[in-house]
């Protein structure tokens, strides 16, 4: 089990960050988390994630490990044009 510490808001249904909690979550349910936007108390937006786990279950995520933001700061390879009609896949 990796539980790691994020801050979420509280209610994931109001589009506001009213009340922000810290929660254990395991990294091996995560499915999907996407950077958005979040619009704060004070009417300022602030950087944010949307946090999807495998019971379904949703977050708006303030902050988040680490070990996470490292993985949005990586850079992925450049992608290539094809000049092939058909689409292979190499698999070694």
């Amino acid at each position: 089990m990796k539980l790691y510490k994020f801050s979420i808001v509280e209610s994931s249904d109001s589009p506001t960050a009213d009340g922000v909690v810290n929660i254990l979550l395991n990294l091996n349910h995560i499915v999907s988390i996407k950077p958005i936007k979040i619009k704060v108390k004070t009417n300022e937006i602030i950087d944010g994630f949307w946090i999807r786990l495998s019971n379904g279950k949703k977050y708006k995520a303030l902050q988040i490990p680490q070990v996470m933001s490292d993985i949005f700061n990586e850079t992925l390879p450049q992608m290539l044009v094809s000049d092939e009609a058909v689409h292979s896949l190499n698999m070694h």
